[in-house]
């Protein structure tokens, strides 16, 4: 029976000298993008079509994820460790802007349960995509 030797690699690669917060801000600024293009199209096709107005609710929801996704992806793939820390962060913070801006435009922001509701899953929706981007 032969043993094979392992090189010494650190179990994490830390990457040093690499600051997470601007990679972060990028990919939210790319989630944010992907969702303001799918609402506008969106809208396009809600004022032009025969398309009810019912779909919206559900359309946003998917947005988000696939935003989120697109966003947390981004960053661990640019980051390479910590992926679900630095995907679900991404996530948080753009659940966290979409909040405000909805309290903004709308005037409203959701009741303390529907807030930590969103800003769990999209932590946690985040976390998801970047264990995903880590591993592709």
């Amino acid at each position: 029976m032969e043993v094979m030797m392992v090189k010494n690699m650190p179990a994490v690669d830390l990457k040093s000298g690499i600051s997470s917060l601007p990679i972060i801000g990028k990919g939210v600024l790319l989630a944010l993008g992907f969702s303001t293009a799918v609402f506008l199209l969106a809208s396009l096709v809600l004022s032009f079509t025969v398309v009810s107005e019912n779909i919206i609710p559900y359309l946003s929801f998917i947005t988000s994820i696939i935003s989120i996704f697109i966003g947390s992806f981004f960053v661990t793939r640019k980051l390479s460790f910590k992926g679900w820390l630095n995907g679900g962060v991404t996530g948080l913070f753009y659940v966290l802007i979409i909040l405000i801006l909805g309290l903004f435009i709308a005037g409203e922001f959701p009741i303390l349960t529907s807030f930590v509701t969103k800003s769990f899953l999209g932590f946690a929706f985040g976390a998801i995509s970047g264990i995903i981007g880590m591993n592709l």
